[in-house]
Parts: structure tokens; C-alpha cells; sequence
């Protein structure tokens, strides 16, 4: 939140001056949970309905190598809403499951934090700018400390419910009507906000964090019903294959409150206006939603971390136009920003890039770059087998190449992931140099975000 005062200003003066026809673009960032790459109608499964969902991407940009910042949703939050990867928010992971188990853990495990009060967020930059911002639904940001709320990170309004139908409280409390849920409620907030904003001619940044899809699995039961006719007889790869049907009648649902926001902007007359992101904050937890790849949510192979990205900016983004470009979380802040003229932070360093050149057309492809996934979580020690089921991990994409780094048994993965999207063959045996090369330009990430040096854990007591 240290940013040149002058500079924002100047910004909040000038969005109070504009009228209506030069005010700059408002923002709705639409943020699923647990929804993985083939979570959608439009990213290839057929059998789900995801109409105004689908529509976002014929209107505009839909991205096929979309990527999460991490497997999990509290680091992949932190670095979305701050631009930064984990070692420099210590949001590593979601909670230290490791804990009271140390003595198995060969390195020191770095520590755990919560999006701390000092860091600047998308909504403090929009805030200064002179935009109002609200958010409704999950933040799970804060390392479950509740002094960390988003109304004391930039944002004018935020309701907090990590539930769906109230069976914890939304933080502050709100009355849940009968047979609602928070995401139908948030949504109606959602959309007096934006009137608000509108009758009041100020721009606004809308964060919709929806605790949809994840569990517990409960959603409209007339719409389970409809699945569990639609579905019956067909034959899914996960063991909870029972619970798909009600998984696909909450997509639905949340298919549904896009489109209430997407017809609202439309009957205040500021869809033109107003650009629409939808992604997720990780892969799935379901084998027959992560569009075949490997892995689901928690691990850091892509079936885990690949999402859907879909921009919409009218006049703008040519509608159903497709990206191949490798994109991650912390490219969303910077793009915020550009989309909206603002400035970069001037203390607070953004570890992503602005997409907005290739959002727009004005280039087709991103400077080469290499992006990483630090993941520094342990959890289901066996103690026959002493070993951990979920060690330290690590991911590299570089080019077509990824590597996999298992840091607490010091052992490597490669695949080539144009020649093996799959990740079916590891190339790690037959090319160590590459591994390497690769490994070089890990420990040289690391030394310019700030991750703590690899120390060894003094209490280790494993043979």
C-alpha cells in the first residue's frame, strides 16, 4: 500500500472529473474453487451446462494453457490478490499438516503466513486509484487469522462465508434466507454494488471469490436430480463417482450467477464498459474434471493446476478469440492494472506479466519466461513405508519443458509437455543435462524471490 502518493492522486481526481463516456473500466473478476481445466461445458466436457460461463469465452478470449499458481487454494489466493509468489508472502500452502511430525522432515520447512496487513493487493491499487472495490464470498487468504479481513486490504465492502449454506457464519454475519445459499446472495449483493457504483459514477472492481464447486458437495436439489437422470449410466474414472452428478448441479449453479452478473451489467448499460475474468484458484479434486491430464488438486502435476481463463473486454478483446500462451495467477495483477491505465506499485515488486498486449491483439505471444510453483508442503506421513505421501514439490515450466523437483527425496521428473501434455514418459533418466540446466534456473528463482535457503532440519531423526 506504499505507492507514490502524487501519482494516485492525480488517478483518484481524475476518475471523479470523468464523465460517464470516459470513465475507465470497471472490473469483475469472477474467482471458482476447486474447478478444474475440464470443469466447463466450453473447455471440453460436454455433459456439463455451463451456458453464460460458455458465452464469456465466444465473447472474448478463452486461454487453453492456463495454469494456477499452486495445486491449492490459500497460496494460490495470496498470490493472486498480491501478484507475488510465495516466498515473498510466505503463503506457501494451506495448512501446516505437517505439524508435530518435524522430526520427518530432512529440511527445515519454510513458515507459514497469511497475506499480512502491509502487502499491497489489487483492491488497495484500484482503491487509490479512486475506484470503489467490494468482494463477496471466499477470501481463505489469511492463514485462518480473522484480523486479516479483506476490509483492511483494500477493499470498501467484503462479506467473508467459507460455506454455502450457512452452516458457518459469513464474517460480518448476514442473514441467510431459507433455502439460499451464499453464492445467491453474494450475487444480488454483487449486483446492488454495481448499481451503486453506477448511479454514483464511480468506476469499481467487483472480486467474486464463490465457494463453488467445492466441497461439501450440496447444491439446488432439483438441479442434482436433473444430473443424476442426465448422468445415470455413464462410467467415471473417480471412486467418487456418485458425488459427479451434484458436482455438475453446483457448476450449474454457478454457471447461473455469472450470468445474473453478466445480464445485469448489460441492463445498466455498462457491459461495453466493464471487463469480465473467470478463472479458478486450482485444478480439480474429481479425475473426470481436470480434462485429462495428471494429477488432481494438491499436486503439481497439471491435472492439479491447470484452470480456465476466459477475458472479456468488448470492443477490445476480439470475441472468441484463443490463446495457447503459458499464463499463471500472478499475471492477473499486472493485468489488472494495464487494462485500467493504472501504475505499477512502486515498492511492491509483481512477479507476473501484463497480458494486456496479447489480450488485445497486439502481439500473439509472451516474452519467454519462466514460471515455477513452490511448494513447500508435507502431509500423510506412512509409517510403514516412513515416507511422506505428500512430500515438499516443486514445478519449473521453461519452454516446452517442466520439471518436477521432489526436494525431500532429491529426485527429478522431466517431461516435454508439447510432445507430452500427459506427462506420461519422464525424460529425467535419459536427460540429465537438461534436468540441470533446469535445476540451475530453479535455484536461480529462488535467490531472486527471496525462498529461504535449503538448511538442514537439525531434529531430522529418520534412518
Amino acid at each position: 500500500m506504499k505507492f507514490i502518493a502524487q501519482l494516485f492522486i492525480v488517478a483518484a481526481l481524475c476518475a471523479c472529473s470523468l464523465t460517464h463516456a470516459q470513465q475507465p473500466p470497471n472490473i469483475v473478476f469472477i474467482l471458482a474453487d476447486d474447478l478444474g481445466y475440464g470443469g466447463l461445458n466450453c473447455y471440453g466436457t460436454d455433459w456439463l451446462e455451463t451456458p453464460n460461463i460458455d458465452q464469456l469465452s465466444r465473447d472474448g478470449m478463452k486461454f487453453t494453457n492456463g495454469y494456477a499458481s499452486h495445486p491449492t487454494c490459500q497460496p494460490s489466493r495470496i498470490a493472486i490478490l498480491s501478484g507475488q509468489y510465495s516466498p515473498r508472502t510466505g503463503g506457501y500452502r494451506v495448512q501446516d499438516h505437517h505439524r508435530g511430525q518435524e522430526d520427518k522432515i530432512k529440511y527445515i520447512v519454510p513458515k507459514l503466513t497469511g497475506l499480512a496487513l502491509e502487502k499491497t493487493t489489487f483492491a488497495d491499487a484500484f482503491k487509490q486509484a479512486g475506484y470503489t472495490t467490494a468482494m463477496y464470498g471466499k477470501w481463505h487468504a489469511d492463514n485462518y487469522d480473522k484480523a486479516l479481513h479483506p476490509s483492511g486490504q483494500g477493499f470498501d465492502v467484503a462479506i467473508v462465508a467459507n460455506d454455502h449454506y450457512g452452516k458457518k457464519p459469513s464474517r460480518p454475519k448476514v442473514d441467510l434466507p431459507e433455502g439460499m445459499d451464499y453464492a445467491e446472495l453474494f450475487t444480488g449483493m454483487a449486483i446492488e454494488f454495481m448499481a451503486e457504483a453506477k448511479a454514483n459514477e464511480q468506476p469499481f472492481f467487483l472480486y467474486m471469490p464463490y465457494y463453488l464447486v467445492h466441497a461439501p458437495f450440496e447444491t439446488r436439489a432439483d438441479y442434482i436430480e436433473h444430473f443424476q437422470a442426465k448422468l445415470a449410466g455413464k462410467t467415471f474414472k473417480d471412486k467418487k463417482a456418485e458425488s459427479i452428478p451434484i458436482i455438475a448441479a453446483m457448476t450449474k449453479h454457478l454457471d447461473d450467477q455469472v450470468g445474473r452478473l453478466v445480464a445485469a451489467l448489460e441492463a445498466m448499460g455498462i457491459e461495453d464498459n466493464t471487463i469480465v475474468v473467470f478463472t479458478s484458484d486450482n485444478g480439480s479434486y474429481c479425475k473426470d474434471l481436470v480434462g485429462g491430464y495428471r494429477g488432481t488438486k494438491g499436486d503439481v502435476y497439471d491435472g492439479g493446476m491447470r484452470v480456465p481463463y476466459l477475458f472479456k473486454w468488448p470492443n477490445k478483446i476480439e470475441a472468441g478469440s484463443l490463446s495457447e500462451e503459458r499464463i499463471t495467477h500472478v499475471d492477473l495483477f499486472p493485468t489488472f492494472l494495464d487494462m485500467a491505465g493504472l501504475p505499477r506499485p512502486e515498492d511492491h515488486p509483481l512477479d507476473g506479466v501484463d497480458l494486456t498486449p496479447l489480450l488485445t491483439g497486439k502481439v500473439e505471444h509472451i516474452a519467454p519466461r519462466t514460471i515455477v510453483c513452490y511448494y513447500p508442503k508435507y502431509a500423510g506421513f506412512n509409517e510403514k513405508t516412513q515416507a511422506w505421501r505428500v512430500p515438499w514439490r516443486n514445478a519449473l515450466f521453461d519452454g516446452d519443458y517442466k520439471l518436477r523437483e521432489n526436494v525431500e527425496y532429491s529426485s527429478y521428473e522431466l517431461y516435454n509437455l508439447k510432445n507430452d501434455p500427459r506427462e506420461t514418459k519422464d525424460l529425467a533418466p535419459s536427460h540429465p543435462e537438461k534436468v540441470q540446466q533446469l535445476e540451475q534456473k530453479l535455484r536461480a528463482w529462488e535467490q531472486q524471490v527471496g525462498a529461504p535457503e535449503l538448511t538442514p532440519n537439525p531434529a531430522y531423526n529418520l534412518n
